[in-house]
């Protein structure tokens, strides 16, 4: 549907559904509008107060990012995954490492050595005292 502005995805159950209406009124038999096939919809996981998370697990190796709550096992997990992150970007994409409220201040030292050990081009300069 061109011309129609959207100020965002609030607004886009709203457009839809006023298209769909424009549509049936407008062009009835021109083609159905029935779903050829059921969608399937990917499984995600579980994050949920009603779940237990592993900063709640024993054996966890240490909370690393305190504003999320993200463990060194989860950390490693992501570096032995089937495909591993090769920057902190795609760490910080799988685990939510550094994009708390502190966007890092306070873990990226501890999480730059963890990549230094995992990957070969360290971020460490050098011991902060």
């Amino acid at each position: 549907m061109g011309g129609i502005r959207s100020t965002g995805l609030t607004a886009a159950l709203g457009i839809a559904s006023w298209v769909e209406r424009l549509y049936r009124e407008h062009f009835p038999a021109l083609f159905p509008l029935i779903p050829t096939a059921e969608l399937r919809w990917p499984t995600m996981p579980m994050l949920s107060e009603y779940e237990s998370r592993d900063y709640s697990c024993a054996g966890n190796g240490g909370i690393v990012c305190h504003c999320e709550l993200v463990t060194r096992r989860e950390l490693e997990a992501a570096f032995d995954s089937a495909v591993p992150p090769e920057c902190i970007g795609g760490l910080r994409r799988r685990t939510r490492v550094m994009m708390g409220r502190c966007n890092g201040f306070f873990c990226s030292n501890h999480v730059a050595e963890i990549v230094g050990e995992r990957l070969n081009n360290s971020l460490v300069v050098g011991k902060v005292k």
